[in-house]
């Protein structure tokens, strides 16, 4: 009988890649390219994966703000146009 034997490393890129799977849900990338983060140093603390990525999004984002953060980033984010009726339509 083979004992299969879990371990940190295991558990680590278990986690990378919940993480990255919340990444592709709410951003439609990877955690990979964005900034390097202390993704390692999170899991030694403690963090889940989705406490992760909100850190992550915090990070690269700084200053920018979003509404309801806790919510998918990309339910929130709406682009309004002028109609310009006198425009060029050669441009």
């Amino acid at each position: 009988m083979t004992t299969s034997v879990i371990t940190e490393r295991d558990r680590f890129e278990a986690w990378l890649k919940d993480l990255n799977e919340i990444c592709f849900d709410e951003l439609g990338f990877s955690y990979k390219d964005l900034a390097d983060q202390p993704y390692k140093i999170w899991f030694d603390d403690g963090y889940s994966a989705e406490d992760a990525y909100y850190e992550l999004v915090e990070n690269c984002y700084i200053g920018v703000e979003f509404e309801n953060f806790r919510t998918p980033i990309s339910s929130t984010y709406t682009q309004e146009f002028e109609i310009l009726s006198d425009a060029d339509p050669g441009l």
